[in-house]
């Protein structure tokens, strides 16, 4: 199973990138995890959005799901599963004729080709869905937008990996390095932090606690 991060920044790209995107390339199906802005354009440096076989949006925040808005003029189908809240965004995808909008919710799970998804509401201002993704009996765990939470600590364990979002600084609705830290030990698993501010280095902080970190266009294996 091959994580490839296309985007991995929040609130907004730094110059040239792009907000939250992965890649998923499994043995049976390619899924993207979330389309944030500038995400279409860098994606296809990798895949074509006709060879994905799914778009799974864990929450509808601009940084989350704006480049699902023009893969509406993208040629063919598209597959996309995300919240029904906040109701605005929702009516935006769900009304381009391209998208087959599905809806998850808690608890809820879906299964596309061989790949299992699970969902787990996190702690954020928005309904916002971590996702568990697994293929022949491995999983990993992509936190999306996430305070800290014992349930979601609870959902990462048995895991083989979890990107997790734990490089904003204290203060706002993500976790800190500090709580990433603090969730690979208490759920005992291997973390990549991901979900970088523009504006704020978390790389020291991840550093010295041993945490490594998601680089645009470098693949993660999650196992």
């Amino acid at each position: 199973m091959i994580i490839l991060p296309v985007g991995i920044y929040g609130a907004y790209p730094a110059p040239g990138c792009a907000s939250a995107c992965y890649v998923v390339q499994g043995e049976t199906a390619t899924v993207v995890l979330d389309m944030g802005s500038g995400s279409l354009s860098l994606m296809q440096k990798y895949v074509s959005p006709a060879n994905v076989d799914a778009f799974i949006l864990s929450h509808l925040h601009y940084d989350h799901f704006t480049d699902a808005l023009p893969l509406a003029y993208y040629p063919g189908k598209h597959v996309i599963y995300c919240p029904p809240t906040p109701v605005e965004c929702f009516t935006l995808l769900k009304g381009a004729p391209a998208h087959d909008v599905r809806v998850i919710g808690e608890g809820a799970s879906v299964t596309v080709k061989g790949m299992k998804f699970d969902f787990c509401r996190t702690e954020h201002p928005v309904e916002t869905y971590a996702v568990r993704v697994t293929e022949n009996g491995k999983s990993f765990v992509y936190t999306a937008d996430a305070m800290r939470s014992e349930k979601l600590i609870d959902f990462c364990r048995g895991s083989e990996l979890v990107l997790t979002d734990c490089s904003f600084p204290a203060g706002t609705a993500h976790m800190t390095a500090e709580q990433g830290a603090e969730l690979r030990d208490k759920a005992g698993v291997k973390i990549v932090a991901i979900h970088f501010s523009p504006v704020y280095d978390a790389r020291p902080s991840l550093e010295k606690l041993g945490i490594p970190w998601a680089e645009t266009g470098k693949p993660i294996r999650a196992w």
